[in-house]
């Protein structure tokens, strides 16, 4: 079997499972309470939307932040390109795979390739850094507000124990291990190596620049917060900010774990109901805080497909900074 009909076959088994999940956590709750809390939402969707337009602007910025200042990229043309390819991840099962090429290929008429992949590169750890942090912040939420059982509190103990393991691996790695006396690198220890290099320049004489990136990434994940929270109070009413906490941060973990699961369909319904009924709130508002999130997605991936049918296809990509001239300035 060839790679990719292996790719194909995952991704029917992914969507199938997803659907068949969500056909399970529909049924479970029963959509007449359900549609009860979408339309306690009702208008409350306009700000919903907002605030996610709001997110993929900063999400944008947080990349152009981390290209060479004279290859910067206008700001509209990075929230084009960042948005139509999270459409693209969302839509298929490829996840990252998919998203990425898209934006270096919505950029490349201004953007040389390897600059392109070295920015999304360094962004995309800087967020995967800053992801932890949010869970690390949801769990420190769940043990400290909520009376979990013995064997639970020892899970989430162990659980972020292993997220500071994996981090401190993470950077050791990023930093280099590999002695020259091995021989060639293999080839994931050589994109190591390229991010490496990619934030060592990005960062040569301004070291804050990692640490504004990284900061933007929190304040991204302080309005998907604010989202979460919101949505809440008008599903449940009565919400705390731990609750939204954990909410918020299981929202990032599923993301990051089923990004292969189109719009995470199923896995979204079913992880939200369980913490839902964890809190005493029955699995229906955990259900509804998923489908109204999937409608947000559905929104937004409408406006990245179409602004990639609108994208112009003629002229050639950008190969080199020097050469592409006043094409890379914004």
């Amino acid at each position: 079997m060839t790679p990719r009909a292996r790719r194909h076959i995952l991704a029917a088994a992914a969507a199938t499972g997803g659907l068949v999940l969500f056909a399970y956590a529909i049924r479970n709750v029963g959509w007449p309470d359900i549609a009860a809390g979408i339309r306690r939402v009702g208008w409350g969707l306009a700000p919903i939307l907002a605030l996610s337009g709001l997110r993929f602007l900063l999400r944008a910025e947080c990349w152009r932040r981390c290209m060479a200042p004279d290859a910067r990229i206008p700001l509209s043309q990075a929230f084009v390109a960042y948005l139509a390819g999270d459409a693209v991840g969302n839509v298929t099962p490829l996840g990252l795979i998919a998203s990425e090429p898209t934006k270096v290929f919505l950029t490349r008429h201004r953007l040389a390739t390897r600059e392109a992949a070295s920015s999304l590169a360094l962004d995309l750890f800087l967020y995967a850094v800053s992801v932890v942090a949010v869970i690390g912040v949801g769990l420190v939420a769940l043990l400290a507000t909520f009376p979990l059982p013995r064997g639970s509190r020892e899970v989430i103990v162990v659980a972020m124990l292993a997220l500071v393991a994996g981090v401190a691996v993470a950077f050791r790695l990023v930093g280099g291990t590999w002695a020259a006396d091995k021989g060639p690198r293999p080839e994931w220890r050589a994109r190591l190596a390229a991010l490496r290099e990619a934030a060592l320049t990005f960062s040569a004489g301004h070291p804050a620049r990692l640490w504004r990136v990284f900061l933007m990434h929190l304040g991204f994940h302080a309005l998907a917060f604010l989202e979460v929270f919101l949505t809440l109070r008008w599903i449940v009413g009565d919400v705390s900010i731990a609750q939204a906490l954990v909410f918020s941060a299981l929202d990032r973990l599923v993301i990051v774990a089923f990004k292969f699961v189109p719009f995470r369909v199923g896995v979204d319904e079913a992880s939200s109901g369980g913490l839902a009924m964890l809190l005493g709130w029955g699995a229906a508002a955990g259900v509804t805080l998923a489908i109204v999130k999937k409608v947000r997605s559905l929104a937004w991936t409408g406006v990245g497909l179409l602004l990639i049918a609108a994208h112009p296809a003629q002229g050639a990509p950008a190969t080199d900074p020097h050469e592409s001239g006043s094409g890379h300035r914004s």
